[in-house]
């Protein structure tokens, strides 16, 4: 896979922030939909986003679909799909099925079928607490498989020792300070400081600092 669909899941409302922050990147192709931005590239687009991207909540890598009407015809396809080579069979992934407006309804039936065919054709390990994560989407009977790269969501930056009972979250504070028109270089005064979110990204914008710099990925 060179070049691919790569999914940027925000909050509902603030796909426009996160869609400018996509376009100062230079990532190719920003396009907001609902819940999200879509972008093009490749694996180390992959990686950028989530090392670099402060408004998005997590980066979905889109590996693939097909149509399917059925249970059967679901599990037939997904034991033709070519699996291997996105995965590693060494590596063990958990299935997480969402249906909407389709003919297959029952989203538990779904990734049995699919978690079945991922065993049985290529011998993945499926695990319900991996790390890695396969999400399937059945919309409109078109069946889209992606590959959550982030793990935990991307507002847990990694270097917040203490906060407070309920924090704004990171991501939500960035879009929040963008749709400001904030840019680094003004002053930010905080009346709701709390455990200090909005004032803490402000300072991030305004050093460079890459928000995903001390934490991990999935990928």
């Amino acid at each position: 896979m060179d070049e691919f669909e790569i999914y940027l899941v925000c909050p509902p409302g603030l796909e426009t922030a996160l869609l400018a922050e996509a376009q100062e990147k230079g990532f190719a192709d920003p396009t907001a939909n609902n819940g999200g931005v879509t972008i093009r590239g490749g694996w180390p687009e992959v990686w950028r986003a989530n090392l670099e991207l402060r408004c998005a909540t997590r980066v979905l890598a889109r590996i693939g679909s097909f149509m399917a009407f059925h249970l059967a015809q679901l599990d037939k396809r997904a034991r033709r799909f070519e699996w291997g080579k996105v995965l590693r069979a060494e590596v063990p992934l958990q299935v997480q099925v969402t249906s909407r407006k389709s003919k297959i309804y029952h989203a538990g039936a779904a990734a049995q079928r699919i978690e079945t065919a991922l065993r049985d054709s290529h011998g993945f390990t499926v695990d319900a607490a991996a790390e890695l994560v396969l999400k399937v989407r059945i919309e409109d009977n078109r069946v889209t498989l992606s590959l959550d790269t982030t793990g935990e969501a991307l507002h847990k930056r990694g270097h917040k020792q203490a906060v407070g009972k309920a924090p704004l979250r990171e991501t939500m504070a960035a879009a929040f300070l963008r749709q400001c028109g904030y840019d680094g270089r003004e002053p930010v005064v905080d009346p709701m400081c709390g455990s200090g979110t909005i004032p803490i990204e402000a300072a991030e914008i305004a050093a460079g600092l890459a928000p995903g710099r001390t934490r991990e990925f999935a990928f």
